[in-house]
């Protein structure tokens, strides 16, 4: 809400308008992010545990019929709170035996045109950002300083964001996932300055 209030000043437009006018935007990626930028959620820490059995069992199917695109998958991961979004993740976990991130990333060959595969992606990192953040932007770390150069606008933007949010949960996940420390990491691929900067944001080399 705050984002969509800020960005309304800046720009003079709602964001919803500029995601719907994209041309960079295939459908049904465009969609979902339509969805996702205007949703409004309970606030609260109620769970109903009857709603994750049935929403859980939807994901379920959706899944299995490569159907991402479809009105329920827009519906729960749009509307829901995030405490019942993780009962409901927990519930298709306690059911399929398999985390939904997993099954997402498999199922994006869903007949729906040439933004399947990004829509996969993107409910993949939306039900990351939504139930587990720190696990997205450890990923993001490690996608910005992987192979030859560095993302620096990325890694930037989530080391500066998360520094006073969760940061030392990121570290934590970064270290569980890939056998090394974030400040080693970026150490490595940052030089002068910049890396000095980054490494006081991070705590310093661990």
């Amino acid at each position: 809400m705050a984002v969509r209030k800020i960005y309304r000043k800046l720009f003079s437009c709602s964001v919803e308008d500029d995601v719907a006018s994209s041309p960079a935007l295939q459908e049904p990626l465009k969609k979902m992010l339509l969805r996702l930028v205007s949703s409004y959620r309970y606030a609260g820490e109620h769970v109903d545990m009857d709603v994750a059995k049935l929403e859980a069992a939807e994901l379920s199917e959706a899944i299995r019929e490569k159907r991402l695109h479809g009105d329920e998958v827009a519906r729960i991961i749009s509307t829901r709170s995030k405490p019942q979004l993780r009962a409901t993740f927990q519930q298709y976990k306690d059911d399929q035996g398999t985390d939904i991130v997993e099954d997402i990333s498999s199922s994006h060959c869903d007949g729906s045109g040439g933004g399947g595969k990004q829509l996969a992606g993107m409910l993949r990192s939306a039900v990351l950002c939504l139930t587990s953040p720190e696990k997205h932007f450890a990923e993001v770390i490690r996608y910005s300083i992987l192979g030859l150069g560095t993302y620096e606008d990325m890694l930037t933007r989530v080391i500066v964001s998360r520094a006073e949010v969760d940061l030392e949960q990121v570290k934590e996940e970064y270290r569980a996932s890939y056998g090394s420390a974030v400040s080693l990491d970026v150490a490595g691929d940052t030089s002068f300055g910049y890396r000095d900067m980054l490494l006081a944001l991070l705590g310093g080399q661990e």
